[in-house]
């Protein structure tokens, strides 16, 4: 998919919009979101599961939406207790904006890193 509409799809994913309602503004297959959606989970999947391994979560209520949103370093980002902790409780649920929006993140940050 295009870089472009991938990153909107990521931006109204941050900003809390569902599939629907992204594929109706984009002019986008719904399909074709949750796929790019699945490609960010399976590319992001195992360097998340590594870097929660052992976690005691400290803040079960976390909410990071603010600071995912507003946090532009990636590696800021991931020294967050309340995202952290916010990963390892969400990271199985794969239709949670926020995670989504986090896995993109890190999703880029991995391909410039060359992971």
């Amino acid at each position: 998919m295009n870089p472009k509409i991938e990153e909107k799809i990521a931006q109204m994913r941050c900003e809390n919009r569902p599939v629907k309602q992204i594929a109706k503004k984009l002019g986008v297959n719904r399909d074709d979101i949750e796929a790019v959606i699945k490609k960010w989970i399976s590319y992001t999947n195992e360097y998340l599961k590594e870097l929660v391994k052992n976690r005691k979560v400290k803040n079960p209520k976390a909410d990071p939406g603010f600071i995912v949103n507003v946090t532009t370093s990636v590696e800021e980002l991931l020294k967050n207790d309340d995202v952290l902790d916010y990963i390892a409780l969400h990271m199985s649920d794969y239709h949670d904006r926020l995670m989504d929006c986090i896995r993109y993140k890190v999703y880029i940050y991995l391909k410039q890193k060359g992971k």
